[in-house]
């Protein structure tokens, strides 16, 4: 089977495969309406209407997708086949990008080219085909997701690429272009600013061999995402998360704010801020991201948020129950069982949020014994999944921690995320086959 996977035309091969089953499987969704959002972004958004306008659009927030709903608009209007065929074609993008990063990380990480090349294949797989994914490609307008995610990864196989290279040129070419996959990231989503950190954990992983040493010695080559990243932080990340004044601008079109029936605001349904001034100011007075929901402090949100990181990794393991605007109920105390409110579903009985925290303490703790593992009997399986288990979390974090937004929960932040988690999967799986194997064929020579 080996020889399949070392043939020099399987790249080729595993792309057109993933294309095949990823159209084979959206297809369906081609003639889907636009829902929530996509009418103020997208169907009500009469700059997308010329691409004259692209200069204005590319100063925008997330000008990069945005420009891409121009684009869009101008080849077919508001028929909405055409949106979604350039969704999909930027998930079959995101799928190959994806195996192509996990078989270098594989490799880098001391497997043989075939067994990378096979498993990256079989992450690959499962990321294009998972039911969560399902938002992040048929709701349009989180093409802002798929779209800084499809940079994001980029971004990763290009510092790979500059690390190999041998001519300095080369090298600082690459890191360059690197950069400019950062930007177009962040200008997708701002969920991309992580990447910088996650370069630098992929640098201690597998370049540095979980030494300090050799990664502060290529502090030049990590030095030019930083500097985006604090200017990022400071023009567009700092001032919508509440430590400068949230303006009136920004508040209103943030298209996912609600207000309760009471008047709270809360994780359910509502109106654009736009109609609530009120709404606004509250917000402008929180550390939020944008999208404060008042009245509900920081510590609260990370209370809700340990439940959430655990029912993401639900959906991952068992998709059911899967919903666009869930009815997530918030925690305020953290031995305290959250209330749910009647007729809401989920997967399961949410505990108190000191019960997730343990989970997630847990999984972090297995994270940190892998990598210790791999450091005394080198890199291999338990390095890569010490790796992608930090990168789950990692990716997460932009929504998943202190800083309150309105919507505590939404599958499409999972999108990016959950390569760490198909990737644990996939070596675990071949780890048990492999022990397996030996284990079979030792009781056979007896």
């Amino acid at each position: 089977m080996d020889s399949v996977f070392e043939n020099r035309l399987f790249p080729l091969f595993a792309v057109m495969l993933l294309a095949a089953v990823i159209i084979m499987s959206y297809s369906n969704t081609f003639s889907s309406s636009f829902q929530f959002d996509d009418t103020q972004q997208i169907v009500e958004n009469r700059q997308i209407r010329s691409l004259a306008n692209l200069p204005d659009i590319l100063r925008g927030q997330r000008g990069v997708t945005v420009a891409t709903f121009a684009f869009n608009y101008a080849m077919g209007g508001l028929s909405t086949w055409g949106w979604h065929v350039v969704n999909t074609a930027i998930h079959i993008a995101n799928s190959a990008l994806v195996m192509f990063f996990i078989s270098s990380t594989l490799f880098a990480s001391g497997m043989g080219a075939a067994i990378s090349k096979r498993l990256s294949f079989f992450v690959a797989l499962i990321f294009a085909l998972h039911p969560v994914q399902t938002q992040a490609v048929t709701y349009i307008v989180q093409r802002m997701e798929s779209l800084s995610a499809l940079f994001y990864l980029l971004a990763l196989i290009l510092f790979i690429k500059s690390w190999q290279a041998q001519a300095p040129f080369k090298r600082y070419l690459l890191y360059a272009v690197t950069a400019l996959s950062y930007v177009l990231a962040f200008y997708s989503k701002e969920s991309a600013l992580t990447l910088p950190a996650a370069i630098v954990l992929y640098d201690f992983y597998f370049l540095s061999g979980l030494r300090f040493k050799p990664l502060l010695a290529r502090w030049p080559m990590h030095a030019m995402l930083w500097v985006l990243f604090i200017f990022f932080s400071l023009t567009t990340v700092m001032p919508s998360a509440g430590f400068s004044d949230l303006s009136a601008e920004t508040a209103a079109q943030e298209a996912s704010v609600k207000i309760a029936p009471a008047g709270a605001v809360t994780a359910q349904n509502a109106p654009s801020p736009a109609a609530r001034p009120d709404i606004i100011q509250k917000t402008a007075d929180l550390p939020t991201a944008g999208f404060a929901l008042p009245n509900f402090t920081p510590k609260q949100y990370l209370y809700t948020q340990f439940n959430v990181i655990v029912y993401y990794l639900s959906l991952l393991i068992a998709p059911a129950n899967q919903n666009l605007d869930y009815d997530f109920p918030l925690s305020n105390k953290l031995f305290e069982t959250p209330a749910i409110n009647k007729g809401t579903l989920l997967n399961y009985p949410l505990p108190p949020p000191a019960v997730s925290l343990v989970i997630l303490a847990l999984i972090a703790a297995i994270a940190f014994y892998l990598a210790f593992w791999s450091l005394r009997n080198g890199p291999g399986r338990a390095r890569v999944a010490s790796f992608f288990i930090f990168w789950f979390f990692l990716i997460l974090s932009p929504t998943s921690s202190f800083i309150p937004i309105l919507d505590v929960i939404y599958e499409h932040r999972l999108y990016l995320a959950s390569v760490g988690a198909f990737t644990c999967f996939i070596i675990g799986v071949d780890a048990l086959l492999s022990f397996a194997f030996r284990s079979g064929r030792e009781s056979a020579q007896k």
